[in-house]
């Protein structure tokens, strides 16, 4: 069967029934697509603190380590377990906003990380530290679907990437900032003050998601998909084509655009550098991705899809292939800043396009997939390559990850006129 049959099928009337999570097809400009362009900075707000929560431990291990009477292993497995909770929970809220609509699945889930991040500023044993860590990414997951969902229901492609691209900069600008306000608030206060600080601001969010409509209207064209309202709706969605295309396109995704960059302080230290040059990187590295949103948002128009994704791919590919060939300090800071620039226009694009390989009622589990099958794969990958940097094995890693950026790259390019309607 063709690309075009499986990625691109025959649209029907916007007049079809919609799903519990969505209201009926409303045209770009409309009342509906006004209120939820109008909320979305409780949105965008909401998935900062999510990623500032991501990167608050790795700079607060050792006081961690000292605080909980424990060893550095323990409170380091909080970062794994952070990203599994995150990742096994995004189908559920994916399904929830489907079911009961992003604003409301998005307010549950602010919820839970809320009571998580205040049970961990209190926490004094270890292991319950580590469990409220591990709820608190599971809340956050929540944002991901819920961005999907009401993103999608901006309507036009630039729209919707341009709104992405301003939530990427806001994530990106934070992912930077936020370690270094973590580590300052640690030694000027407590590392418990953090925790309380994130807590505060997901409850404060929770609240505040009343600017958001209920429910995300869906795009005028609706496309074939499984009908959430069948018998056995979860058996219909496991074989749709289009699920399977997202979790493919996702781990790729993951093991390239997450992965990669997750390995570059690892790969610092191989070769000889020290911790500074592992934070530098990483500040590098959320700096560049910061650069790449700004200049996709700047983009006038639809711009073009096609060039977006191919840029975005063949960026990363030429990331992985330098780290290769030479795996040096300035080539992995080069390494970094291609990375980041890639970030930008392959990521959004892709976001952009993900929720309507399904139809409207499974769109919030789109998402949920994209972004489960690339934190999945992020952590399965570092977890195998530990071995390789360890022993110093970097030609053959990053040859493998070039392996995968390249089909993504060839994928992407060659389907983006039916990826991007």
């Amino acid at each position: 069967m063709s690309t075009s049959a499986q990625l691109s099928p025959p649209a029907a009337p916007a007049a079809a029934r919609s799903a519990p999570g969505t209201a009926p097809g409303t045209a770009p400009g409309t009342a509906p697509a006004r209120r939820t362009a109008a909320g979305l900075p409780a949105l965008h707000l909401a998935a900062a603190v999510g990623n500032a929560d991501w990167h608050l431990t790795a700079p607060l291990l050792g006081v961690l380590a000292t605080a909980l009477h424990t060893d550095l292993a323990t409170v380091t497995a909080a970062i794994g377990a952070y990203s599994l909770g995150q990742g096994l929970t995004l189908p559920l809220w994916g399904r929830l906003s489907d079911r009961f609509g992003p604003r409301r699945a998005l307010r549950w889930g602010l919820a839970v990380a809320a009571l998580s991040a205040a049970v961990a500023a209190v926490a004094g044993d270890p292991q319950l530290w580590v469990a409220a860590r591990a709820a608190c990414g599971a809340g956050f997951a929540a944002v991901a679907p819920c961005a999907g969902l009401y993103h999608d229901a901006l309507g036009a492609f630039a729209d919707r990437r341009h709104a992405y691209a301003r939530m990427m900069t806001l994530t990106s600008a934070v992912a930077v900032g936020a370690p270094l306000l973590a580590g300052l608030a640690a030694r000027c206060t407590s590392w418990r003050a953090v925790f309380a600080a994130v807590a505060l601001l997901a409850a404060v969010l929770a609240r505040h998601t009343r600017a958001l409509p209920p429910t995300a209207a869906p795009p005028p064209v609706r496309t074939h998909g499984p009908r959430l309202r069948s018998p056995r709706p979860s058996l219909r969605l496991l074989r749709s084509r289009g699920l399977w295309v997202l979790a493919g396109l996702g781990v790729a995704e993951g093991l390239v655009l997450l992965g990669v960059p997750a390995l570059l302080a690892p790969t610092l230290t191989a070769v000889g550098a020290g911790d500074r040059a592992g934070l530098l990187v990483t500040v590098v590295y959320g700096a560049s991705v910061c650069a790449g949103s700004v200049a996709v948002r700047r983009l006038p128009g639809p711009g073009r899809p096609r060039v977006l994704l191919a840029a975005g791919g063949a960026a990363g590919l030429l990331a992985t292939v330098l780290l290769a060939v030479r795996p040096a300090v300035p080539v992995v800071f080069a390494a970094a800043v291609l990375l980041g620039l890639a970030w930008g226009p392959l990521h959004t694009t892709l976001q952009t396009w993900a929720p309507r390989l399904l139809t409207p009622g499974a769109r919030g589990t789109a998402a949920s997939v994209l972004a489960m099958s690339g934190v999945l794969a992020c952590a399965a990958g570092v977890a195998l390559a530990a071995p390789l940097v360890e022993r110093g094995a970097l030609t053959v890693l990053f040859g493998t990850l070039g392996g995968f950026a390249a089909v993504l790259t060839a994928l992407l390019a060659g389907a983006a006129r039916h990826l991007t309607k």
